[in-house]
């Protein structure tokens, strides 16, 4: 429990984090604000999970929609920093929770700007490679190998089907990966996009040809079907 209540602590922060670094706003000094009135809020009001639900996911003052992001991100933080600290060694649980929070965080980004900011995804996936470094991690070349295969493929026939920012993430997680487990990683998160898509064709009137869904979220929870589990 208590592991879980840091987590979710934790997942409120890097929700400001995602907001904030993208457009230049400070984030370890300034207030959390709402962001349609921008009235500084109350700390009760910033109490992960149980918050959100008290306010009924609305701004106390002007009673516009709190993103649920807020919300989700929260409990997924504790859900991954319970699952971490579960893990049987020091260094599982290190690893564990350092590459989901990160992958997490990096969603985040996705999801509100449609981007991986360089000014997140480089310090913390050097901090990630220094990690597997230390713990003496093995790295899986036929992985690379394929890869880049995949990668000419995409580059070649299907630029549409991912940005540079998801290939690049990719780049960095494929070394780490086994080939099998980056196979399924691949599929596994085209096939839930794919499904999202189709979703949403089929429950709204509006044109959608020109939808962008943001594909870090589904590498995401991708890699966590095929390598955590």
């Amino acid at each position: 429990m208590i592991y879980y209540i840091l987590g979710s602590c934790f997942g409120s922060f890097l929700c400001v984090i995602a907001e904030r670094i993208p457009i230049k706003q400070p984030f370890t000094i300034a207030r959390s604000q709402c962001i349609h009135c921008q009235r500084t809020l109350k700390f009760w009001e910033m109490i992960p999970i149980i918050s959100s639900i008290l306010l009924k996911f609305r701004c106390r003052t002007c009673h516009k929609k709190i993103p649920v992001t807020y919300f989700i991100t929260e409990v997924l933080s504790g859900f991954i920093f319970t699952f971490s600290f579960n893990q049987p060694s020091t260094k599982e649980c290190i690893l564990t929770l350092s590459w989901l929070t990160v992958a997490l965080l990096l969603s985040l980004t996705d999801i509100y700007y449609l981007i991986i900011e360089p000014k997140i995804f480089y310090p913390t996936h050097l901090g990630l490679i220094s990690l597997f470094l230390i713990f003496k991690m093995p790295i899986y070349w036929e992985s690379v190998i394929l890869y880049f295969l995949i990668c000419s493929i995409i580059i070649l026939f299907l630029k549409e089907a991912m940005g540079m920012g998801d290939l690049l993430l990719l780049l960095f997680w494929a070394p780490w990966l086994t080939i099998i487990e980056l196979t399924q990683l691949l599929f596994v998160a085209s096939s839930l996009a794919l499904v999202i898509y189709w979703g949403i064709s089929l429950t709204t009137t509006k044109q959608i040809k020109t939808l962008q869904l943001p594909f870090v979220p589904f590498l995401s929870l991708g890699l966590f079907i095929v390598h955590f589990l």
